[in-house]
């Protein structure tokens, strides 16, 4: 072999060598960069959107309290000589139950001497009805033509008549006064204070305690004006039919462990906007707060913080998301399925890779929401996935991969 041959073989040698060590540069290259790829993707989860009918509930809170609450002012003055066991703090009583007397002596002597007056009075009206009768008729006998009404003793007759009047007044007057020494309850109800004991001498217009009824308790519920556009209020002006269907209300209150649960409707709107917290107040009923008729869940006691979610108008083609998927006010990050071609001979196809692709920003339209869930009325279209996942540094378009 001489030397020109011996150099082509090495330089062929040196070409095969060099093309060898650049395809597995290449291939070396290529495979670092797709593990690199591949932990670029961010795993993340989703949901699909669907429509369906969608009910809203409001959420509110607000104190329970009773429908009617009184105080029971003293109207004579006098020793209380008898209290009724029912007469305290937290004590239940029926209607037309004495819950406390006055003494009432010396108002039966002030109407027995009404009875008396009203008797003496009736007694001289009659004596001068009589007189008035003899006056009228010696005036006939001696003069000719009517008597005139000094002569017929209309005077005294008429001052007897307004003493009479008087004394009648003055009897219902002390009448009056002596029903007042016994105090009976108005309704059914609960005593919310009790002022006095027997022995204890009160004056007129002293308060002697504070009772409210137990039929009703009602609760003021603060919603925002978009809130109110998911109810159909009753209105005061015009009332509810027989028929009319209640808005329901279920109210609530946590103790302990427990959670207490009570249902109502509600009855009525305030119908104005309050200049402070600018909100309008509806107000829910709940009967017979106490139990007092089946005593087969916990009282609603008087002055309860309770929460409150009301039932709204049903709504169809409503897309419900959880309110931790809306991103900002109105965007969500959907999920876009990753697209491939693939040329076989003359023909091309795009396939999609259903769990490998790529983020994407979409403004929505927010219905309502609060601090569970959101509901959008445009925006998203049935099938498209929603991203879920909380994500920092996100990007729009960044690789993504859906978590098995």
């Amino acid at each position: 072999m001489n030397r020109t041959q011996l150099k082509l073989i090495l330089t062929i040698i040196t070409l095969i060598l060099g093309i060898t060590g650049s395809m597995l540069l290449i291939k070396f290259k290529t495979k670092a960069e797709s593990k690199r790829s591949e932990r670029k993707l961010t795993n993340v989860k989703v949901i699909n959107a669907k429509t369906s009918s969608h009910t809203f509930k409001i959420k509110s809170q607000g104190t329970a309290l009773p429908r009617t609450t009184i105080r029971l002012i003293s109207e004579v003055s006098g020793k209380v000589v008898s209290v009724s066991d029912k007469f305290d703090t937290g004590k239940t009583f029926q209607k037309n139950d004495l819950l406390l007397e006055i003494d009432s002596r010396d108002y039966e002597l002030a109407l027995a001497q009404s009875r008396l007056q009203v008797a003496q009075a009736d007694l001289r009206l009659q004596m001068e009805e009589k007189e008035a009768t003899v006056s009228r008729r010696e005036w006939k006998l001696l003069n000719q033509g009517e008597p005139t009404g000094l002569q017929a003793r209309e005077p005294q007759l008429a001052e007897a008549r307004a003493t009479l009047t008087a004394a009648k007044a003055a009897e219902e007057s002390a009448q009056r006064n002596l029903s007042r020494c016994k105090v009976y309850a108005p309704f059914d109800g609960m005593i919310a204070k009790a002022n006095v004991r027997p022995g204890q001498f009160v004056s007129m217009a002293i308060q002697l305690g504070e009772i409210f009824a137990t039929d009703v308790a009602e609760v003021r519920l603060p919603l925002s004006t978009s809130d109110l556009s998911f109810i159909n209020l009753p209105r005061h002006s015009k009332p509810s039919a027989p028929n009319q269907s209640l808005i329901k209300v279920i109210l609530t209150k946590k103790t302990g462990k427990d959670t207490q649960e009570w249902k109502g409707s509600i009855i009525r709107s305030e119908e104005n906007v309050d200049p402070v917290n600018r909100m309008v107040y509806v107000v829910a009923k709940v009967d017979d707060p106490y139990n007092l008729t089946k005593q087969n869940k916990s009282p609603l006691l008087k002055g309860s913080f309770v929460n409150a979610v009301i039932t709204g108008r049903t709504e169809k083609n409503i897309t419900s998301i959880p309110r931790t998927s809306l991103r900002g006010k109105d965007r969500v990050w959907l999920f876009q399925e990753k697209v491939i071609n693939i040329k076989l001979f003359d023909l091309e196809r795009s396939f999609c890779l259903l769990n490998e692709g790529s983020l994407a920003y979409r403004k929505v339209d927010v219905t309502y929401s609060d601090e569970t869930q959101a509901i959008l009325t445009n925006g998203i279209l049935p099938g498209e996935r929603i991203i879920t996942s909380l994500l920092a540094g996100v990007i729009d378009g960044m690789g993504i991969k859906i978590e098995d």
